[in-house]
């Protein structure tokens, strides 16, 4: 528990926040613990919580009305806070959250929150923050899907995985592939092409394992 208030801590909403105020904080939220693929809350259901990872990982989904078809729109790792927009404005979750891994969320409540933050503006800067980190993720996961094609998506993403100056790298991948194609706006066929098409430069992937022979080589992909 004491690593998990830990964690929480170093989150952004507690940025620059008295030890006052954090405990104040604290004092409005409790943690949950969610199996793999567990509901966390619809989208458009009326919106009482606002939300930190604290282990695991959250996928963030929109799903189109006349299909029905799920889309990824946000994959929210350690340390990360969703329904941030929440604080200044909004009524429902603009989004359905569901864990993708054993997953603990601390859950702020809405209600308190919203008065603590009244009390202390800085909860609303940081709120503030989060959304413009988040909007500018919107932005540049917009610009990759119109400008880059699947291989290049991918190769950047392995690229700013390898350790400046090598020459060559080896990683294994820190969440699942279907996840991986999700945090890069691939449906999973189209990473499992992409993987192929990287092959003639060198790249190989086998599991979560991957594999890179010549850095420059990758690079010149992109």
């Amino acid at each position: 528990m004491l690593q998990k208030i830990r964690s929480l801590r170093q989150s952004e909403l507690f940025r620059g926040v008295s030890a006052e105020v954090a405990s104040e904080l604290e004092s409005t939220c409790q943690i949950r613990k969610y199996l793999n693929n567990e509901l966390i809350h619809p989208e458009g259901e009326r919106a009482v919580a606002i939300f930190c990872v604290l282990k695991g990982l959250v996928r963030l989904t929109k799903t189109e009305t006349a299909s029905g078809r799920e889309a990824d729109v946000f994959i929210c790792e350690p340390g990360e806070t969703f329904g941030e927009y929440l604080l200044i404005e909004g009524t429902n979750y603009a989004t359905t959250a569901r864990s993708a891994d054993a997953t603990d969320v601390a859950v702020f409540d809405l209600v308190q929150l919203r008065k603590l933050a009244s009390r202390h503006p800085i909860l609303q800067i940081n709120a503030t923050r989060i959304m413009s980190r988040h909007l500018k993720e919107a932005f540049r996961c917009i610009s990759a899907d119109r400008l880059q094609t699947a291989p290049q998506r991918v190769a950047n993403y392995f690229l700013s995985h390898c350790p400046e100056g090598a020459s060559q790298a080896g990683f294994r991948l820190p969440f699942q592939k279907r996840i991986l194609a999700g945090k890069l706006g691939l449906a999973p066929e189209a990473l499992s092409r992409a993987f192929a098409a990287l092959g003639p430069v060198g790249v190989s992937v086998h599991g979560r394992a991957v594999t890179i022979m010549s850095v420059a080589n990758l690079r010149g992909a992109c």
